[in-house]
């Protein structure tokens, strides 16, 4: 009877608490009204940019746009934190008994009192949005047609106008017209000047104005400006204007493909950033791969300037907590002092630390777990030892990497990050994954290794991490890299590895012979795979891999570790394979003439990858390779190579190689050879 009341008793009081819940359902429209909001103030700063970027536009006007932009910082957090705590009640309703009735109760409480606190600040968003609208009336911010200026002296160049001229208004401009035209459709594809020159007033602007008005002629271009420059510009302005007019001809015109991963995405913006010269290439690899990029100082100080303008970014100056401005996104350099009191902070989205020698006495992880919104938490290189379980309280957190750190372990709260899509372990000292790791469904990209510097020339000189069964449940990944097969425990590894069908790379280490059939059938399923890299479990075991009836058709780089003799057949089909690796294969020269035949290949070494004492390149093999290495032939004593062969090669790497001979005549066939 006891039970029976006691149940009747939490019912009575589930029911209580479902009714003050449902109080709250009227939220959903709220949050869906200030979305609306968040909508119209993100057209309207789209609308004001250019206005606030002028050098004459009013301080007072500047000022106001701030808080407009600051209300609408405020909606993002709230649609956040709303996303973040709205949990459905049904899934605790379908457990059963007296600790998931309480447990049901304890959810309804949370629910009502977070409800609560988001009625209480979206009714303060109101509020400020009220008295901005006001603000605006009061100092008569609310036309966009008119923005006063501060600075009205400023001399006016008396060419500036002449662009507006009716163009009907001059004639016998038509032939020169086309000659514009002609020139700038047949210029070459690279930096060209075409000057337009002439006496003051007979029609220059108008004639050129008219050639880029021209909607023919901009097909023509991916994207075009139309700047004026006189005496009295300057060149962050005139910088500034050109930014603003690409991105919106031509930059909207990036758009996410359903088929393309958010890397992919990232690196179709970065190669627009780079076609428009607006980050420079610093390091490029010897296929034309660019590796390292940097900004010119110009632009530098544009970004930090427009970051700071907007509290975009902040980045660490000696004592961070001086700063005005909540600091969304934080850059925190080896001279900050005192910054966990700003990490801390509520609204702090991504945390970044860049050449961290020493984190300060007071440093203290536990303080980034104030931080419910944080999204993306960087710690690369910084001198870390310990994560806290309290990590698991950062449920919003997308992004972690404890790259180059001294952390040994991680928290098994992992588990608790459902929204976790990067985690970035590579040279750190985690030597094994917890278990909840399979619990992290959205979790795209894995990276666990450590490279051994000391035995860089050992095949187990890259060091995989340990996995637990049931990891095929993260079926999002797309990066994985690198497991260690000898450390797996758990049910069938490969069954599991079958599971992840949107693998893009994949690395695997420690591999024996008789595991090369069941590799291969779980690699048949891997239609997106990119990437591929084997090491067997030592240099003397056989790779089986013969076995692929099906190789992923986009694969473009594959990287072999182990003793092969022959190479698979399939190999010869991968009609988009870039980059090639053998290292301890001990292959023929059969073997190497079929891969002459792949149309194109760019990089090819072999690491006492040849059992041969000849090595011969025929014409018209190898036609695209840049880039050749033949390291660790022992055997090797003579290379021939025929006219016709290796016509692109950059990058001759040769040896060491004790029996080898000396080079061949025909080595001065290769034109396009920079460095030997």
């Amino acid at each position: 009877m006891a039970e029976i009341a006691e149940g009747i008793v939490i019912d009575r009081l589930i029911s209580f608490l479902g009714a003050e819940v449902k109080l709250f359902g009227q939220l959903k429209k709220e949050v869906e009204d200030i979305r609306i909001e968040l909508d119209h103030i993100a057209c309207f700063l789209r609308q004001t940019d250019p206005m606030v970027d002028k050098e004459d536009s009013n301080g007072g006007f500047k000022l106001w746009v701030q808080h407009v932009r600051e209300v609408a910082f405020q909606i993002e957090d709230v649609m956040d934190e709303y996303k973040l705590y709205h949990v459905p009640v049904a899934q605790h309703q379908q457990q059963q008994g007296l600790m998931a009735s309480l447990s049901r109760i304890a959810h309804m409480v949370q629910t009502v009192k977070r409800h609560l606190q988001a009625a209480s600040k979206i009714r303060d968003i109101k509020t400020s949005v009220n008295e901005i609208k006001e603000r605006s009336e009061r100092y008569r911010f609310n036309t966009l047609q008119h923005v006063p200026g501060e600075n009205c002296n400023e001399p006016v160049d008396p060419g500036m106008g002449l662009h507006f001229v009716n163009s009907e208004a001059l004639v016998g401009i038509d032939s020169s017209r086309q000659e514009l035209a002609r020139r700038l459709a047949d210029a070459e594809l690279k930096r060209t000047i075409i000057s337009v020159v002439g006496m003051g007033g007979i029609g220059k602007t108008t004639l050129v104005k008219k050639a880029f008005d021209d909607e023919i002629m901009a097909r023509h271009f991916d994207c075009h400006a139309w700047i004026t420059v006189s005496h009295s510009s300057r060149v962050e302005v005139l910088l500034r204007t050109i930014m603003k007019q690409g991105r919106r001809n031509g930059w909207c015109r990036i758009d996410k493909h359903h088929s393309m991963t958010l890397e992919e995405v990232a690196m179709t913006y970065l190669s627009e950033l780079i076609n428009r010269s607006l980050v420079q290439v610093s390091v490029i690899d010897s296929i034309g791969d660019v590796r390292n990029c940097q900004l010119h100082y110009l632009m530098r100080e544009v970004v930090v300037s427009k970051s700071k303008e907007l509290s975009f970014i902040q980045t660490c100056p000696e004592n961070l907590s001086n700063h005005d401005h909540v600091a969304r996104h934080l850059s925190i350099c080896n001279k900050s002092n005192n910054f966990p009191m700003v990490v801390g902070n509520y609204q702090t989205h991504s945390a970044i630390f860049f050449d961290i020698e020493e984190l300060p006495k007071s440093f203290c992880f536990l303080q980034f777990t104030k931080s419910k919104l944080l999204k993306e938490l960087d710690f690369e290189g910084a001198p870390l030892t310990y994560i806290p379980e309290e990590l698991g309280n950062l449920f919003n957190l997308k992004y972690l990497s404890i790259r180059d750190t001294k952390v040994k372990k991680l928290p098994r709260s992992l588990g608790k990050l459902h929204k976790l899509q990067t985690l970035d372990l590579k040279h750190s000292f985690v030597s094994e994954l917890p278990v909840e790791i399979n619990m992290l469904f959205n979790l795209q990209y894995l990276v666990a290794y450590y490279k051994d510097k000391q035995s860089i020339y050992s095949i187990n000189s890259r060091r995989g991490r340990k996995l637990y069964s049931n990891f095929g449940s993260l079926e999002s990944l797309e990066k994985l890299y690198e497991v260690d097969l000898e450390a797996y425990s758990g049910g069938n590894f490969f069954h599991e590895l079958a599971r992840l069908k949107q693998l893009r790379k994949l690395c695997i280490t420690k591999l024996k012979s008789e595991s090369g059939n069941a590799l291969c059938d779980a690699i048949q399923q891997m239609i997106h795979l990119r990437s591929l890299r084997i090491s067997s479990i030592k240099e003397e075991e056989l790779l089986h891999l013969h076995t692929i009836s099906s190789p992923p058709v986009f694969l473009c780089c594959l990287r072999l570790r182990g003793r092969l003799m022959k190479l698979p057949g399939w190999i010869y089909e991968l009609r988009n394979l870039t980059k090639l690796t053998l290292e301890w294969s001990r292959i023929s020269d059969d073997s190497l003439q079929i891969l002459g035949v792949l149309p194109n290949l760019l990089f090819f070494w072999i690491f006492e990858g040849y059992s041969g004492a000849q090595l011969h390149f025929h014409k018209n093999h190898f036609k695209k390779l840049k880039d050749l290495r033949l390291c660790w032939l022992n055997d090797l004593k003579r290379l021939i190579i025929d006219e016709g062969s290796l016509t692109l090669v950059e990058h001759l790497e040769l040896g060491p190689s004790p029996q080898f001979e000396e080079l061949p005549a025909t080595i001065s066939h290769l034109k396009c050879l920079k460095t030997i």
